[in-house]
């Protein structure tokens, strides 16, 4: 028989645990500047719930976010033809 090869390293890793936050305000953050806050939950005595954003596929809608003259912004437009055969391409490899 061949030699079987060693995948795993044979010493234990350490995984840390999340630490959730009691109460959480919602950053968004360029580079490293400063954070800027978007949110915080209203309820102080509530469990912190996560945040969820949706972003419908209409025209002019999106979500954006400004500092400093820089913006990121999330959109949809109409999907572009190289889009698409990018799109045929990765569902052929599956």
């Amino acid at each position: 028989m061949g030699e079987q090869l060693e995948l795993f390293p044979k010493e234990e890793v350490e995984v840390s645990k999340k630490v959730k936050i009691k109460d959480p305000e919602w950053c968004f953050q360029f580079f490293d500047n400063e954070p800027i806050v978007m949110g915080w939950q209203e309820d102080t005595n509530a469990e912190a719930s996560p945040l969820v954003m949706q972003i419908q596929p209409f025209e002019g809608d999106g979500l954006s976010f400004t500092q400093n003259g820089m913006q990121f912004r999330i959109f949809a437009r109409p999907i572009s033809e190289e889009s698409k055969k990018e799109r045929e391409e990765q569902i052929k490899k599956k």
